[in-house]
């Protein structure tokens, strides 16, 4: 399946109301659902973020390169810095 482009996709949403526009409400529906889930997803990484900080200041917790190994590569490519260099050294790479 092919990427669909974000013009390409308001264009689909627009010409679809235009011509069924009791179909508005609902897309509004999903959008804010879109958007919680996303907000979910946000907190959620933060929150393992300050995990990852909190156990890398304190390493006398046993376990914890494999909790910081974890909670990083399960946001790999979704946050703000590159941690490749941390996974790889946790790794052993």
């Amino acid at each position: 399946m092919s990427k669909l482009h974000r013009d390409d996709f308001l264009h689909l949403v627009s010409s679809y109301i235009k011509k069924d526009p009791e179909a508005a409400a609902h897309v509004a529906d999903y959008v804010q659902a879109g958007l919680r889930e996303a907000l979910q997803e946000s907190r959620e990484r933060a929150a393992d973020m300050e995990v990852i900080v909190a156990t890398l200041a304190e390493r006398r917790y046993k376990g914890s390169d494999e909790l910081v190994l974890s909670k990083l590569k399960k946001w790999q490519g979704k946050t703000s810095c590159e941690w490749g260099w941390l996974v790889d050294r946790l790794e052993g790479k």
